[in-house]
């Protein structure tokens, strides 16, 4: 009962601590040290660049094990308590990506959708989006942040523990610096398949508390995702009603997206995420308790 009562404690913290700080100091954040890795391989790609797919497949696989490898160290180095237990929070904390969301998400309304802003939130270029599209592209961001910055890293806790949700938010990081197309499309590819990966349960999960906003939003999400872990994003157009779209790729049935469901998004997303903080305390909870119950057979 103590371990448990420990567990569920540090989620409670990291998850506070994160809704009152927001993100670490950039020289201490976790993430930045898993960038700044992958950064020295993303320098020596050049070298390889030439090579075949392959090859520059292998050099990707090498450079995102290297980085989850450190994640995991990071999670494991021995510490007498309180000084673990404080470490373990630190690092939960760091995973975890709720306020900075809301803050950029409120940033961009502020401004009053200053394409600038919205460029750092999402991945398009949105010097060629008009008002609607770039009010979509925030609350897609919005949506789609809510499984990578706070569902899957409670999902993976809560299972897994602290190494479940650092060795997580480091496979997201590689994700989003190499798993895209273009440039890195074998360098990056291992990086966006197993973000895919360990992002479909957690997204499809997301799906049912999405149901408590609008009945049929399980069913709507899973049918009409726009990628294969987008379901979060249709879940979202369809509980607001609103035209989700991404120009070229997709495109999700409703009006045009106002002001005023930008923060009815960012309403949602702060109370999903303490669905998910309960989601996780449950998980967490039973784990611990049946853990003692399984026997262990040499």
């Amino acid at each position: 009962m103590e371990q448990i009562a420990l567990e569920l404690l540090l989620l409670i913290l990291a998850f506070s601590l994160d809704l009152l700080i927001g993100e670490p100091p950039l020289l201490l954040h976790p993430v930045i040290w898993f960038a700044r890795i992958l950064e020295a391989f993303k320098r020596a790609f050049s070298a390889i660049e030439r090579r075949s797919n392959a090859v520059q497949f292998f050099y990707g696989l090498i450079a995102v094990l290297t980085v989850l490898s450190f994640a995991f160290v990071l999670s494991i180095v021995p510490l007498p308590q309180p000084l673990m237990f404080a470490w373990h929070l630190y690092l939960l904390f760091s995973s975890i990506s709720i306020k900075s969301m809301i803050q950029h998400a409120e940033n961009c309304l502020h401004t009053n959708f200053d394409p600038a802003e919205v460029q750092k939130i999402v991945s398009r270029d949105t010097a060629k989006l008009n008002e609607p599209q770039l009010r979509s592209a925030v609350i897609e961001s919005t949506a789609e942040n809510y499984v990578d910055g706070v569902l899957s890293p409670l999902f993976y806790f809560s299972i897994f523990g602290v190494a479940g949700a650092v060795v997580y938010r480091a496979i997201n990081l590689c994700d989003s610096m190499i798993g895209y197309r273009r440039h890195y499309e074998y360098f990056g590819k291992f990086a966006a398949r197993l973000d895919d990966a360990a992002n479909y349960i957690p997204a499809r999960i997301a799906l049912i508390f999405f149901e408590f906003f609008r009945r049929g939003a399980f069913s709507y999400g899973l049918k009409n995702k726009v990628k294969l872990n987008g379901c979060t994003i249709s879940a979202m157009s369809y509980v607001l009603g609103v035209k989700l779209e991404k120009p070229g790729h997709y495109s999700l049935p409703g009006r045009d997206a106002r002001d005023e469901d930008v923060l009815k998004a960012i309403k949602i997303f702060r109370r999903v995420s303490f669905l998910a903080l309960l989601f996780a305390c449950l998980i967490s909870t039973v784990r611990m308790f049946l853990l003692p119950l399984i026997p262990i057979r040499l």
